[in-house]
């Protein structure tokens, strides 16, 4: 047998696909898993002001509840039918303050003493002082 050696030939680069997909399919997988977890964590931001939001609306209604049964008590109606209707209990006397009235007439005295009191500060204060009366 002959042994003819052959001529080398050039080495061809052998292109070898394996590591690049198996590359892209890791990428693809953590792209995947990014999805997920950033989808999870606004939909737990979502149920977090959610549960905010029905913890305030179930204070609200506490209160407008108590304010319900407030509003039911025969204390509240009795204090309503007075302010507004002007009733009274029996036995009871029932009186009328004009309150403007009686502003004005603890204002008009100070006034009139602003308005007869015609001397100089200095002079008024040493009146004052030394005890002379107007």
């Amino acid at each position: 047998m002959e042994d003819v050696q052959k001529a080398p030939e050039h080495k061809r680069a052998k292109f070898n696909i394996v590591p690049i997909l198996t590359l892209l399919a890791i990428f693809y997988i953590g792209f995947l898993l990014y999805q997920a977890v950033y989808f999870n964590y606004q939909t737990n931001q979502q149920i977090r002001s959610l549960k905010n939001d029905l913890k305030q609306i179930d204070q609200e209604k506490a209160q407008i509840e108590s304010l319900i049964a407030y509003y039911k008590t025969s204390t509240f109606q009795e204090l309503e039918a007075r302010k507004k209707l002007g009733m009274k209990a029996p036995g009871e006397k029932v009186v009328q303050v004009n309150v403007e009235e009686t502003a004005t007439s603890q204002t008009a005295p100070e006034s009139e003493t602003r308005t007869q009191n015609k001397k100089p500060n200095p002079q008024a204060w040493l009146d004052f002082l030394l005890g002379r009366e107007n």
